[in-house]
Formats: C-alpha cells, structure tokens, sequence
C-alpha cells in the first residue's frame, strides 16, 4: 500500500457501493431481462426416484399452440457436467457425472428428464403437463444406511456400488494414544440434509448472435470463467464462441452459479434454435433441483486424560452425494476431513471419510461446507467430554487449542494417507481468540444470568464452539487495470453475489493507487472483459482477487516511475495526472494497462468461534437464541460494515440450520419439503441480533494479510447453538435428539426421559 499522505480506505466501513440500485429497485436481475424473439423453456423433472425410463411421449406437448420443441436425451449428445477443480476429482468421481437429460435411467426426483421450448412460459408450462413419461420403478435407495446395506439396489449399475471415494488421513499412532486414556467418548451423530435459499432462484438467458455466432449466457454466476469452458466442451464449440455475463444476484451462498443441467439445456436449445431461450426456475424446483447439502453420519470417538488433555480421535464419516456427483466432485467427503482436527493440538488420529450415492437430489457446496459438518460432530462430543469430566466447556478448550507459539502449524500426516493439501495453519492466536470471544460475549455474566434464570424455573443453557475455516483457495486470481480519462477500470475474474465484493476490491485499488475510491470501477462481470479467473467461492475473492490488484497497481506505477524516471514511493496521482518529485507530470490514462496476478497453492485457515444463551419452553419445545456472538480472525479487516453483515448473515442461515431447516424425504425416495410451508426458514422473530466480534491477525502468506471471512459465521453456530440447547436440557453426557432441533423433537425428547429430567 503506498502512503498518500491521507486517510486510509482499508479498514473503514465504506458504504457499499451500487446499494441505490437495489434500494430504488433498479436493478436487473435476470428474470427481468427481455430479448427480442424470446422464447421460454421449461424442464419435465422426472417424478420417481429411481427407474428406468420406458417412454417419452411428446406427441401432445407439441401439438400445443406456441410449443416450438421438445427435446430428451436422444436430442443432445452424451455429455456429463464435469468436476470444477482437480483438488476435487477422482477416478469413481469421474464415473458418475450428471447428464443434462436423464439417459435411460433416473436417479432421483427432480432429476430432468426432457425440456419443452414455447413461445411463452406460460404456454411451455401447460405443455410440459402433456408430455407423458414412463418410469419402470428399481426401487429407490433413501439413507445412507440402506446405500451401505449388502442387499441394496445399486444406483449406477455401470458403476456397481454406492460408494464414491474414500479419504483417509492419519496422524501420528490413534491406537497407542486410545490405549493409554483415562477416558474415551463415543457418539454417532447425524448431520441432517438441508440447502440454501436464496432471494433469487436460478435462472438463465441464451441469447445466441446470428452474425458473430457467440452466445451470451445472461444470468451466469460464481465461476463464470469455469462454467463458460465447460459448457463449450460439453456443446463441442470453441470457447471463444461462449459470453457469460453475470447481472445482479440475489444471493449465493455456495449452491448459485455452478454449472447444472439447466445451464447446458438453455445454451443447447438457444443454438439450436437461434433465438434467445429463457429459463427462470420456480421455488418448487429449486427444492429439488438445486444443489442440496450437509447430509454426514460421523462415528467419532475422542480418548483424553483425566485432566482434560485430549489425547487422539477417531472418525468414520459417510458424507451422502445424492444420485449424482456434481461439479464439487468429492469435496462432501474431503472437507470434513480436512476440518475434523479443528483448532486443538491433536497427538493422533485417524479419519476415513466415504461418499455415498443415495436416490436424492445431488450435493454441492453450502456456506461452510464440510466444515461446518465436523465442527458441529466434534464440538458437540466435546462437551459430553467435559461434562464426563465435570470440566468447563471454555476450560476443555482453553488447555487444548494450539498455541500462537507453535505457528505455523501442521499435522504431519502418515505415508498411508490420501494425497491432500496440508493441515497447515499459518498464523493466528487461537487462545487469545478464545479469550476475546469469552470477554466480549460476558462469559461470566452469562453463567451469572443462567443460574438466576435457572433459579426461576426456566431451561438455559449456554453453548460454546470454536474452530479452523479454510477459505482463500487458489490456485491465482488475475487482475487487469485499464486507465481512462475518468479514473480507473479494475477487471478481476470473481463473482459478485451480494457480498459487496466491489466495495472492498475499490477500496483495496484506491489505497493501492492512492486515488479517490469514486475514480475506482470493478469490472467482474463478463467474461469478455475480465482476465481468466476462478471466480467467488470459499471465502477468497478478496483475499485472491484482492492482492491481485496490489501486483497490478504495482505494476501500473512502476511503468509512470520508469517513464518520470522516480521512485514509485515519490510518485502522486491527483485529478487524473501522476506527479513526479521534480514537478513532471503525465496524464493516468496514459498508461497501463497493467497486470497483476496473484497465486495461491495452498488454502488459508482462520480461527474462529461461537457463543450462544438459549432457553428452552418445556411445555412446547420451542427453542429461542436469546443471544449469539461470533467471532473470526479475518488477519486484515478491508471494511468492518460488510464483514459484521458476512458474519451475522452466515450466522442467521446457522442458527436456522440447526432449529428449523430441514430437507425430508419418504421411503420411496419422494421430497417432503418442497415449499416455504415445510422448509422453514428463520425470520427476525427466530434470530436475536447477532454481535460480531472481529481478530486481526495477519497471514505472512499474501501482500495484504487477509483471510477470508464470508463463511464463518455459520461453520460454529450449529454447533453452539446444539450445546447451548444441551446444556438447558441438562443432558450434557447424552445425547441430543436428531437435528434440526424443532418442537416436536424437542418435546419427543422430552416425554422419552420424563419433563423432570430437564433444568
């Protein structure tokens, strides 16, 4: 960052840029754009879990006023949807690919089996009633269980099993240290299948050029760059014919943006047709249709000593992928196995975690994936532990988190271990964490408040939660700064899904440039103008996308100090011009453009944590977060205001999570939730205001020193909010009821071991 002499934009809550769009509401999201000879599109989802499809009969669809064609997977060729990122593929993982039709067989509900094109959604939708599909029922497979069962019927019979990869990792020797404890728990703790739900459902516009021959795909998001190469692989046309453009989005978090059948179909039926073909899905569909997540069965096992010294794990995981394998490739079974060790200082342990195939919607990412799952498992064993021990949860923790002394610090892995990433923590103070999150939340004066409200009658219970969140992954982020007579073009290869990414990249760029944010315009948007790039996931497009703007500002000053023939630390930009000690000047928008890029082989682990008071009405069940406070180790805040709504917003998705969400299937594989009257979500009335407390402890592994911060907030609520219900129970040696934590279970729970049982 060069000194300019004036007050410093990183580290100040500027407002976030583009809010008067949204706040006037003018700005456009997808479903509001028209294209002249539009036409709409309409997927027939397949209604049976798992059969073979005995016919498709269109005959009818397509004698229907405005229906231009139907189209099955006779029609397209036989493609798959492939795997994002190498770190994530495997040779089973590459063996059971989506297609974007159903080919002969259906594996879950929802799954697309044929599309049908009209001249309005209207007339596509009554059309898409006509067309007759015939499924063979096979008998669906629903839980992980029966995936496993020696007799289950198997979804991919090319395959032959309903297992995916396994990831084993191992550290030091779990068998001695087990052998030698003074106290071992066991528990088998599910972690229930639920999704995100954003403002905005999915939706796609292709809109091909007769005269050009390229395609725009309005409505692209996330990793546009990676979606753009894979769809021309899939259609068999050149890349360079591909144009994505991303316009405003209503949310992300984790399941918006990567590539699904949908995202093909429209870009197929749009070239097939020649004119722009328009999909907007509705809510039931995204249900069943959008990336779902979380669904884990972990056996884990603890051994300690008496004192409380944690001693070693074990953990045997099946983490549930659905029908399919979809773009995440195995990251289900691969991140909770990177998160399981957490923040403490381990001596062994030993972790095989198992993808599973189920006849359920296919699995993706969501805020916190995988992390949030193991942090939930462990830290919920953690506090049966301490309760075993008549321990302090905060004092559990306190005498086994790593400390700042030993980082950088890594857990050695055998040589029997699947290659992976390094369990490597940079930097960071988790005691000093721990203890801020305590000071801040009161600890003390919750305990104080719990046993007078306890004194009342009344059920309260604090939880606790801390843990690692792997964010920033690489492998590079590019930027490209272009110079005009009215300031500066910043193009960056991210995505913008309502995270305020601008603001923080512009502030970034102005510090680095030292020139007014107003003269800062982020380019991210299409894939024509920005470099290549990886695009917004696990918490890294300012960390990347960030100090790939520091190399490129370097380089655009280093061209006006050869050119004024100055020290760059000497050089000022004012109004437009760049000013040389000796008083030459020349013109900003004569130079660049300039170039950054910033690589990043390994991710970067934050600290963080949670702390929550709930109480418990007995007579109902209902639980209430009377107060919740988390905490996260961002290494460098670049704008307080947007990270306190990164980490309250993931916070409130957490605490619905574990009380109200929840994705339900039958026995015959058939989805239960499928609107907002059974997915419950959180409202204002659910959620207390959420404190955030932010650490600074900067990475020495980037220019700026950040860490990502997007997904924290959620990865320890769970957790607490589970052990703060625990503790108002009074059950903290026993198991809880099943997630998510709801009245009725609560209430079940209740009369299975008497009212009196609890506080």
């Amino acid at each position: 960052m060069r000194d300019t002499g004036g007050e410093r934009l990183i580290g100040r809550s500027i407002g976030r840029r583009g809010n008067d769009l949204l706040l006037t509401g003018s700005a456009q999201y997808v479903a509001d754009l028209t294209f002249e000879n539009e036409v709409s599109a309409r997927v027939i989802r397949s209604n049976v879990a798992h059969g073979t499809i005995i016919s498709i009969d269109a005959a009818a669809a397509l004698a229907s006023p405005g229906v231009l064609a139907v189209i099955t997977a006779e029609d397209l060729p036989d493609v798959r949807i492939p795997i994002r990122l190498p770190l994530f593929e495997s040779p089973e993982a590459n063996q059971l690919l989506q297609p974007p039709l159903a080919r002969g067989v259906v594996r879950y509900v929802g799954e697309p089996v044929a599309v049908v094109v009209a001249e309005d959604a209207y007339l596509a939708e009554d059309a898409a009633e006509l067309v007759e599909v015939d499924i063979e029922d096979l008998g669906p497979v629903v839980t992980i269980q029966s995936a496993l069962a020696a007799d289950a019927p198997i979804i991919d019979a090319a395959y032959g099993r309903n297992t995916v990869s396994t990831i084993e990792l191992g550290h030091g020797d779990a068998d001695a240290l087990f052998a030698q404890a003074d106290v071992v728990v066991r528990e088998t703790i599910a972690v229930h299948r639920s999704t995100a739900v954003p403002l905005e459902t999915r939706g796609l516009i292709g809109e091909p050029d007769p005269d050009t021959g390229v395609l725009t795909m309005w409505g692209a998001a996330k990793v546009k760059h990676f979606t753009r190469q894979a769809l021309a692989g899939m259609l068999g046309i050149d890349a360079g014919r591909l144009r994505m453009v991303e316009v405003a989005v209503g949310g992300g978090f984790g399941v918006r943006g990567e590539p699904y059948p949908e995202d093909f179909l429209v870009a197929f039926l749009a070239l097939r047709l020649g004119r722009p073909v328009k999909w907007i899905e509705d809510r039931s569909e995204h249900f069943v249709a959008t990336n779902h997540a979380r669904e884990q069965v972990h056996e884990l096992e603890i051994a300690a000593t008496r004192d409380g010294r944690l001693l070693a794990f074990r953990d045997r995981a099946w983490c549930d992928h659905g029908g399919y394998v979809r773009s995440q490739g195995i990251l289900p079974e691969l991140l909770p196995a990177l998160h399981i060790a957490g923040p403490y200082r381990w001596g062994a342990f030993a972790v095989t975690s198992t993808g599973v195939l189920t006849n359920k919607t296919p699995v993706g990412t969501f805020r916190g994936p995988g992390m949030t799952e193991a942090t939930y498992v462990r830290e919920r064993l953690l506090d049966r532990l301490a309760a075993q021990l008549d321990l302090d949860p905060a004092e559990l923790r306190r005498r086994n988190l790593i400390p700042a002394a030993a980082m950088p610090f890594e857990f050695p892995l055998t040589p029997e271990s699947t290659p992976v990433a390094p369990i490597r923590y940079e930097s960071g103070d988790f005691p000093a964490g721990l203890e801020m999150l305590l000071e801040r939340a009161g600890y003390g004066e919750l305990k104080a408040e719990r046993a007078a409200r306890r004194a009342r009658g009344q059920a309260v219970g604090i939880g606790l939660a801390v843990f690692v969140e792997v964010g920033g992954i690489g492998p590079f982020e590019e930027a490209v700064i272009t110079t005009t007579s009215d300031g500066v073009v910043v193009h960056v290869g991210v995505g913008s899904l309502g995270q305020g990414v601008e603001t923080a990249l512009s502030q970034i760029a102005a510090d680095a440039l030292g020139i007014p944010i107003e003269a800062i315009t982020i380019d991210l948007r299409d894939t024509d103008g920005v470099p290549q790039g990886f695009g917004a996931f696990a918490s890294r497009s300012t960390v990347l996308a960030g100090n790939a703007i520091v190399l490129a500002a370097e380089d655009l000053l280093s061209q006006a100090s050869a050119k004024l023939n100055a020290s760059i630390d000497d050089l000022r930009i004012i109004d437009g011009s760049v000013s040389g000690p000796d008083g030459r000047t020349l013109a900003l928008h004569s130079l660049g453009p300039a170039r950054g890029r910033f690589d990043k082989p390994l991710p970067t682990f934050s600290f963080g944590g949670a702390l929550c008071l709930v109480s418990v009405e007995i007579g109902t069940g209902r639980v209430r977060v009377l107060r919740h406070v988390v905490l996260h180790d961002v290494g460098r805040v670049i704008n307080p205001a947007l990270l306190h709504g990164q980490l309250a917003g993931a916070a409130a998705q957490g605490i619905g999570s574990v009380l109200l969400e929840e994705l339900m299937y039958d026995e015959q594989g058939q989805p239960l939730s499928t609107s907002f009257a059974d997915y419950l979500l959180p409202t204002s009335g659910e959620l207390p205001r959420i404190e955030t407390v932010v650490m600074e402890k900067p990475t020495s592994a980037n220019p700026l020193g950040i860490k990502g911060g997007g997904e924290s907030g959620m990865v320890g609520t769970p957790a607490a909010v589970a052990n703060a219900v625990a503790d108002a129970l009074g059950i903290g040696t026993a198991e809880l009821p099943a997630t998510p934590l709801t009245p009725d279970r609560i209430r079940a729970f209740l009369r299975g071991r008497g009212r009196d049982a609890a506080r």
